[in-house]
């Protein structure tokens, strides 16, 4: 009877066959990985790493390359008289990639732009409100509206300004959610 071979990754191999290594966790094994990707980041591939080790460890425990004990809240592997490295093969390596969750570029943009859009509803409520009270105190009080009349003008404006940076903003807003 011909014996299969166990496809798993090189670095795990090479890892894997050293003789000092006879019992291990899984976490154990894992930093010894990631010790040995010096090229990548450690936080980008932890997870992909974490998957890899795990896949790798029930492969081997199915051939009954190594034997799976828990002791207490710890579960250690140790290799059997049956670990055979040279029925291991070397898969190719791939590149692990972060499986962080994917945000929409979009959402992110839609969030800044409806804040500021909520500011700038604020500030023209307040340039209105300005401007109206001008024109209730050029009423009760006629003779400041020379010196004040400038000030409101400027409210007036500054509302006119804000309306048309909403409108700018409500523009892109539907377009980024379109």
């Amino acid at each position: 009877m011909t014996q299969s071979m166990i496809r798993i990754n090189e670095m795990l191999i090479s890892i894997l066959k050293s003789k000092t290594l006879t019992q291990f966790t899984a976490v154990e094994l894992k930093k010894m990985f990631i010790k040995e990707q010096s090229d990548t980041k450690t936080d980008t591939i932890n997870k992909g790493a974490s998957q890899l080790v795990h896949r790798t460890l029930n492969k081997l425990c199915r051939a009954n390359f190594i034997e799976k004990q828990i002791d207490a809240k710890k579960v250690i592997f140790i290799k059997t008289p049956m670990f055979d490295e040279s029925r291991l093969y070397a898969s190719m390596p791939r590149k692990l990639v972060s499986k962080e969750p994917i945000v929409n570029d979009n959402t992110l943009k839609l969030q800044k732009i409806k804040i500021t859009l909520n500011q700038y509803h604020i500030d023209l409520l307040g340039h209105i409100g300005e401007a109206e009270e001008f024109k209730r105190l050029f009423n009760e009080f006629p003779e400041t509206k020379t010196s004040l009349y400038s000030r409101y003008m400027h409210a007036r404006n500054q509302s006119s300004s804000m309306v048309g940076k909403i409108k700018a903003i409500e523009a892109c807003i539907n377009t980024l959610e379109s």
